[in-house]
């Protein structure tokens, strides 16, 4: 049902004095169309889309991108489209620990450089004197956490990771559709996190950083 039909059925049935359970069934209804909120009140998890549509329109957004749950319960995130499109699930909880997508990496100047997938047309991007090149950041690419001590912990592909609230940075790694992980090879397909301690988890890709959502743990 479009938008503003939805909104003309809520309007009349106010209107009309309809205060009851059919009333609250629809703005449940409309809720889980929009892709706003969620709730996971009866449920272990909850299964967020990173990106949304298809071949021809992509919408770079998570889905639903508010999330309610309590303590203990999970989240999973997965990459539901058609596109190659990669999308991170990214939590900075430390602005000391955010990752930059791209870095400039010093090389040595015979060092040979080739496509990581043969074949493909792609070329190392190089700075003006040859002596850099730019590249994705390793630690915005791989799954990976940032502890309360700095340390660095490395995580595999599809993780399954319980957040205590303690950490500084959170990354699920570049997530694709299944299927198309070779397109960017070490690529995964879904990330999972169990939370643990209450409060406002906020998120973000790093490849799309006006592309956010946030749990909600109560």
């Amino acid at each position: 049902m479009p938008q503003v039909s939805r909104l003309f059925v809520l309007v009349n049935m106010v209107m009309l004095g309809k205060f009851s359970a059919v009333l609250s069934l629809v703005v449940v209804a409309i809720i889980a169309i929009d892709g706003s909120i969620a709730s996971a009140s009866s449920v272990n998890e909850t299964k967020v889309q990173a990106g949304i549509g298809n071949s021809s329109m992509a919408m770079i957004a998570y889905s639903p991108n508010q999330v309610e749950i309590v303590s203990g319960q999970s989240v999973t995130w997965y990459n539901p489209t058609a596109v190659a499109e990669p999308h991170t699930v990214s939590f900075i909880l430390d602005n000391t620990a955010k990752a930059d997508l791209i870095g400039p990496f010093a090389i040595p100047k015979n060092a040979s450089l080739s496509p990581l997938v043969p074949d493909s047309n792609s070329e190392p991007l190089l700075t003006p004197d040859g002596t850099a090149i730019i590249a994705v950041n390793k630690r915005a690419f791989n799954p990976i956490v940032i502890d309360s001590t700095d340390g660095v912990i490395p995580l595999n592909q599809n993780a399954n990771y319980t957040l205590t609230g303690t950490e500084k940075y959170v990354n699920s790694g570049w997530l694709l559709p299944k299927g198309l992980e070779q397109t960017y090879p070490g690529s995964g397909n879904t990330f999972t996190v169990t939370f643990q301690k209450p409060g406002n988890y906020n998120y973000l890709c790093l490849v799309h950083p006006y592309m956010t959502g946030t749990i909600i743990v109560m």
